[in-house]
This record gives C-alpha cells, sequence and structure tokens, in this order.
C-alpha cells in the first residue's frame, strides 16, 4: 500500500503549521524534540499546544529562545550545523538542499552572489527548526507521496528585515512559480517563504485529494487568528501502490 500525504493549504501553510500538523498526525507531542535531539543549535525550547482557530483544533508550535540567539546566518553556517548533526542522511540532504534552494531564490531577488547571501527572518533558530524538522518528522511519518491542493498566499502587504514587501512576499512567489496558487480572506501573509519551501522540496503534484482510503487527519494552527480558521490540514491516505 502507499502512504500519501494531502496537504491542504486552502488556509495557506507556513512552516509551524506543517510541523504542528505532523505532529498531529503522529500523535506524539515530543516527536520534534525526539526528532531533533541530533541537532546542535544552541539553547532553545519547543512549546507544543493545542489551540483553536475558528472552531478548530490544532496543534500549535512555537520556538523560545533568547534574543541573543536569534541572528541572520549565511547558507554556509547553516550547513554546517546540519552536516555536525547527527539527524539522518535522507534529513541532512534534504535540509542542505532546501537551503540552497532558498539562497538561489534571495541572491536572484535582491541581485547578491549565492556566498554573500546573508539569511534573516530564515537564518534564525525557530525557521532552521521548522525547516529540518519538517524533513525529520515527515520522515517519520514514512509517506511515499505528497501532494497539495492549490495554495491561497493571502494579500496585502508584510512587515520583514527588508522593511514593508506585497504578499505573496517576493521569496514565496519565486518558490511558488509553477504552483497553482489564488488569494482569499481578508489582507494577511497565509503562506511564508518557509511554507513555499516546503511545498516545493514536499509536494509532488498539486490538485485534488486523491483517490485512496483516508487513515488520519491532522491540523496545525497558526500563529494569527482570521475570519477563516487559521490551520493547515493534513490527511493521511492508503491507495495502490503505482505500478513500476
Amino acid at each position: 500500500m502507499e502512504r500519501i500525504l494531502y496537504l491542504n493549504c486552502l488556509f495557506g501553510i507556513s512552516g509551524d503549521m506543517f510541523l504542528g500538523a505532523m505532529i498531529d498526525l503522529l500523535s506524539d507531542d515530543g516527536a520534534l524534540d525526539t526528532a531533533l535531539k541530533g541537532l546542535q543549535l544552541g539553547n532553545y525550547e519547543i512549546a507544543v499546544s493545542r489551540e483553536r482557530r475558528r472552531g478548530i483544533t490544532g496543534v500549535r508550535v512555537s520556538v523560545k529562545f533568547d534574543s541573543e540567539s536569534h541572528h541572520g546566518r549565511n547558507l554556509g553556517d547553516i550547513v554546517k550545523i546540519i552536516e555536525d548533526s547527527s539527524l539522518s542522511d535522507f534529513v541532512k540532504s534534504e535540509a542542505r538542499e532546501a537551503f540552497t534552494r532558498l539562497a538561489e531564490v534571495e541572491g536572484k531577488i535582491h541581485g547578491v552572489p549565492l556566498e554573500f547571501i546573508h539569511f534573516h527572518e530564515v537564518g534564525g533558530i525557530d525557521s532552521i527548526v521548522d525547516v529540518v524538522g519538517a524533513f525529520a518528522l515527515s520522515e517519520r511519518l514514512e509517506v511515499n507521496r505528497v501532494v497539495s491542493s492549490p495554495v491561497n498566499v493571502g494579500s496585502g502587504f508584510v512587515n520583514c528585515a527588508h522593511g514593508i514587501l506585497p504578499v505573496p512576499a517576493p521569496a514565496t512567489a519565486e518558490l511558488l512559480k509553477d504552483v497553482p496558487v489564488f488569494s482569499f480572506g481578508e489582507p494577511m501573509e497565509r503562506t511564508t517563504p518557509t511554507g513555499a519551501l516546503l511545498l516545493k522540496m514536499l509536494a509532488s503534484a498539486f490538485g485534488p485529494l486523491p483517490l485512496g482510503v483516508l487513515k488520519k487527519v491532522g491540523y496545525g494552527a497558526g500563529e494569527r487568528e482570521s475570519s477563516l480558521p487559521n490551520v493547515l490540514q493534513a490527511i493521511l491516505l492508503e491507495g495502490e501502490a503505482p505500478l513500476q
């Protein structure tokens, strides 16, 4: 049987929403702590709680750290952290590729060579936990294929290290090339660069829910409340394995 993970991004996706949905599917609040034991990233704490977003309860993941630990890193810094860890070869490889892809996108947007890219929001502890943790938890879930719905990117403006930017943010828009997107709901950033990066790395197709037997549903709660349920719905399906 083929295990399929379907990501319903009707309300968007972020790194912490993805982690929350995976923890909910695994029914293990300590799954992320366990998965990242081999990552030497300094002092931080992962908080897992259950919060309601417009009547839907999802797992909320937040990373707590002191302000001195939150700073921008370049690609070499992040790759060294990954390489020095005791994570699996799969997680190391996927995380390296993800941050390299992000550096290429940032370089294109800002007109800066790859080696001079200095990550801001995605160079901090919380974003490294989001990306590395996403691959570690998806590995534990043992899915064969990831499919995503079209993606709600949101609208309006977002305030970041580069100032006020349009939604979708330039990095998000670049990462979501060739992906079906739409905007729905009141103005806010519904899909973050980290969420877009995970989609581009993990999803092999974008479209409706694939045929399969529904086994479990998980929800990851976003940080903000809105008029829409700010959650990522993750559905685990079992289907017939494709013919080789």
